[in-house]
């Protein structure tokens, strides 16, 4: 075999990939698309299964691992106080922060120390103390542990709760009001959901007052732009299509709610990984095929949560790296469902998207540049060819950001400007250029030194959300109206 057997081979390879890729965002963004026009429609003329009535609710648990947190932790907590619901409780773990988290928390609700056991179902480090509100409105329960990581404060968050459901929410984010009205209801209309997920947009689009979103702008920052752009292909696409049957991997931290007896029996999170929420999934879908439990996990694209994304270079790279060794830890560690036929679509097609179009995406694309290179070099490269098919891809892809980008809209629903809708569309286009391509290297980067890094947090800066609210107009340019 020739080295022009092997290029014309690897592009072969490549257009297939490529083809399948292309098919799996069509489907992908035309699922968003219809799904939220049908989610739409039921919201407006469904009667809701009658949760108006407070009989119906089912009670929650929110939980609320947060360390070092001080900057946004009070105005996070203000907003789940917030909520429109009659019977919930907010557990808030301190893992162990070296600020002032619980010291605020303590003095802007007026919490008391007590004494209580906590019945530990699953592993977690010990607490050092436990503080409850005294007023007769959302209980509030602070308890303040030993440093284990995210997932040991969930762990310890769901000993410590008294309900059958619980929420998992960051320090750092706000539910929109209506948000457990939304997760509970796909619960009360089948009794196989153990789990729900939401959207999750970006706090850094958003005017927040007192734990309350009050106004929803369009963001001037590049980096924060692009990420809008990414979050809207991600969860009004790919997880939408993969809704359909009962196929997603991965219920984002900041916004999940899971059945708590179940997720006891399946042992909690693990505190080994530094991706906890999707290792979560991934083992509950394994844990109820295994047993033979008939469950479902499901999207629920109205359900909002605003969280902070971060603003700066270093801070992005600190998180695509820890997404990506999150993935390859519960890729590695459920590697039994990798194309087990006996686990249905989510061993077959969800498996599929993540291992080749998540995990092994930058290598492939590495490796893709040497194909081109070889190309080159033994005179196989056809330069108007490539350079039509390259923008051909581009203009596709973009069509596609745009596509969920404007669901996301259409579902609110939030008024453009001409100024707006004009600079998402170009920079829909932007995007491909650089952006990505970056987003890429950081995910190879987090193959190197996995092994020894692989329980790395990094750290990312957080702003007050109140300083939205001072600077909207100098960071927006004009508003978008929800």
């Amino acid at each position: 075999m020739t080295l022009r057997d092997v290029v014309d081979m690897g592009n072969m390879f490549f257009r297939v990939y490529i083809l399948c890729y292309a098919v799996f965002m069509f489907f992908a963004a035309l699922a968003g698309a219809l799904q939220l026009e049908e989610r739409d429609r039921a919201e407006r003329f469904h009667s809701k299964l009658g949760l108006n009535n407070a009989m119906n609710y089912l009670p929650i648990s929110i939980l609320v691992p947060a360390h070092n947190e001080e900057v946004t932790i009070v105005d996070s907590i203000k907003s789940l106080r917030r909520q429109d619901y009659p019977n919930y409780e907010i557990v808030i773990v301190d893992d162990g922060s070296t600020d002032d988290t619980t010291e605020r928390l303590i003095e802007e609700f007026d919490l008391q120390r007590v004494d209580r056991p906590i019945r530990r179902q699953i592993p977690c480090k010990n607490a050092g103390g436990i503080w409850e509100s005294r007023d007769k409105g959302v209980r509030i329960t602070l308890i303040y542990k030993e440093n284990g990581g995210k997932a040991d404060a969930l762990n310890m968050g769901i000993n410590a709760s008294r309900f059958p459901y619980f929420v998992c929410i960051d320090a750092d984010s706000v539910l929109q009001r209506d948000a457990l009205q939304k997760m509970i209801a796909p619960i009360m209309e089948d009794d196989t959901v153990i789990g729900c997920g939401g959207i999750v947009q970006l706090a850094n689009t958003a005017v927040i007052e007192d734990g309350e979103v009050k106004k929803i702008f369009y963001p001037r920052k590049f980096l924060v732009i692009m990420q809008l752009l990414e979050y809207c292909r991600t969860f009004l696409g790919a997880r939408l299509l993969l809704n359909l049957f009962n196929g997603n991997l991965i219920i984002s931290g900041a916004c999940g709610l899971y059945k708590k007896d179940i997720v006891v029996k399946a042992g909690g999170y693990d505190s080994n990984t530094i991706g906890e929420d999707m290792e979560l999934v991934v083992r509950l879908h394994a844990y109820c095929r295994s047993n033979g439990i008939p469950y479902k996990m499901v999207y629920a694209p109205e359900v909002v949560c605003w969280s902070q994304c971060p603003e700066r270079l270093r801070d992005l790279r600190s998180q695509r790296i820890r997404w990506q060794r999150g993935l390859l830890q519960s890729l590695e560690k459920h590697r039994h469902i990798l194309f087990n036929i006996d686990y249905g679509m989510v061993g077959t097609l969800s498996i599929g998207y993540y291992l080749l179009m998540e995990a092994f995406a930058p290598f492939l694309e590495a490796l893709g540049l040497v194909f081109i290179l070889l190309a080159w070099h033994l005179e196989m490269l056809y330069a108007s060819f490539m350079v039509k098919y390259f923008l051909l891809f581009t203009a596709f892809s973009a069509l596609i950001t745009l596509t969920t980008f404007f669901s996301r809209m259409y579902a609110q629903p939030i008024h453009m400007s001409v100024w707006q809708v004009l600079m998402t569309v170009l920079m829909s286009f932007v995007e491909c250029f650089g952006f990505r391509q970056l987003l890429s290297w950081w995910r190879v980067k987090a193959f190197i030194g996995y092994r020894s890094n692989r329980h790395v947090w990094g750290h990312i800066r957080r702003s007050q959300h109140q300083r939205l609210a001072k600077t909207a107009d100098r960071d927006g340019q004009g508003g978008m109206q929800g």
